[in-house]
């Protein structure tokens, strides 16, 4: 069974104008905050399963509100340590290895893959959750052979028509991350370079993802718990 990280320790700039003075995985949807949907949908899977929260920024807040969770732990960062660092953050305070596999997810991001086919279906040391998207601008994007990801290229360089990286990866093999020597470092840079050993796959999942890192998607997602959820 996978550790399970969601990273929430970003600092929200674009949404700051109407979450007011919130971290982003805490915006309000409905009377709940953002975090509550995304834990809900892991708990169909992982009704048991410790679900570390990896925050920085106003991390106050989001330990106030989980603080009598059940199944629910807060890893603080005292400084930005980037997506990378942050994992590696985690894997060093809950103490583990290269054998322990992790599911990690960003804090900002709702869907709702059958994270069970996912995890079976994944034969890499890395697997990266994606889907095909018109818009690519604000993702990074994949291209893929097969299942297997040939190349992990920064956000904004392909702005249309692409793979993209829904941020939710099942690591079968953390060394790569546990071995680096950096600090504060980007997941997403480490993607690029360890895809040159062919041991990066993906899994393609076609339903809802939405990001509401910007204000447009932030009520995009609200509509959506309106018609869906309620």
């Amino acid at each position: 069974m996978p550790k399970i990280l969601i990273l929430a320790g970003g600092f929200g700039t674009r949404l700051s104008s109407v979450v007011n003075e919130l971290p982003k995985p805490l915006a309000p949807i409905e009377g709940k905050p953002f975090l509550d949907y995304q834990i809900s949908e892991l708990r169909k899977y992982y009704n048991d399963t410790k679900i570390y929260l990896l925050t920085h920024h106003l991390s106050d807040k989001i330990e106030s509100y989980y603080s009598n969770t059940s199944n629910v732990e807060i890893i603080k960062e005292d400084i930005p340590l980037g997506t990378g660092g942050a994992i590696k953050n985690a894997i060093k305070a809950i103490g583990l290895t290269n054998n322990d596999s992790l599911l990690v997810l960003n804090g900002d991001t709702y869907m709702k893959p059958d994270l069970y086919e996912f995890i079976n279906q994944s034969s890499y040391d890395v697997n990266i959750l994606s889907m095909h998207q018109k818009d690519c601008e604000r993702s990074s994007t994949l291209i893929v052979e097969g299942k297997t990801i040939k190349e992990f290229s920064e956000q904004g360089k392909r702005k249309r028509d692409s793979y993209i990286s829904m941020g939710c990866y099942y690591i079968k093999d953390s060394s790569f991350i546990i071995n680096n020597h950096k600090k504060c470092f980007m997941i997403e840079n480490e993607f690029i370079e360890y895809i040159k050993k062919d041991k990066i796959g993906t899994y393609l999942y076609e339903g809802v993802f939405i990001d509401i890192g910007m204000p447009k998607d932030y009520e995009k997602m609200r509509e959506y718990i309106k018609k869906n959820e309620n």
